[in-house]
């Protein structure tokens, strides 16, 4: 199916499915849809915005880095930068900052030192275990530059 732009209605539905990932969409004009079987990818200004696979809804890295959401952020260190955008999963050794909201399954918005979003990740343990014990994964990547998102 073609690009195309959406209703009110779908505008609406769309504002709280991004409430729900903590990301404010209610100034946002001039969205459009691109659906495939049970994917759908939503540009905002011809921008990939939001990506939708079934119930999971992920925001693109394009979004985070216009928005630079501050709630749920993992900070990386330097080393740690060129495995975590080659998928990789992040260790607790790595992460320089993390905001304290995160608990276990929350989604993660994670970044470099300077600030520059870079994936996006499933939370797999608290702030609180990761800065008690750091060893072991923190978070699993699920979106990052180059995967079939973008």
């Amino acid at each position: 199916m073609a690009r195309h732009f959406i209703s009110r209605k779908e505008g609406k539905n769309l504002v709280q499915l991004c409430g729900k990932i903590n990301i404010d969409a209610t100034s946002w004009d001039k969205i459009e849809i691109d659906e495939h079987r049970d994917e759908k990818l939503y540009y905002v200004n011809s921008k990939p915005y939001i990506y939708i696979k079934g119930e999971t809804i992920i925001p693109t890295l394009f979004l985070l880095n216009e928005t630079k959401p501050e709630n749920y952020s993992i900070t990386v260190d330097d080393g740690a930068v060129p495995h975590v955008m080659n998928g990789a999963n992040v260790f607790a050794q790595g992460i320089v900052a993390m905001d304290h909201n995160i608990q276990k399954d929350s989604m993660v918005f994670i970044r470099d030192t300077k600030n520059r979003y870079i994936a996006v990740g499933i939370a797999e343990r608290s702030t609180e275990e990761v800065m008690n014990n750091k060893k072991g994964s923190a978070a699993r990547i699920i979106h990052h530059p180059g995967d079939k998102i973008m």
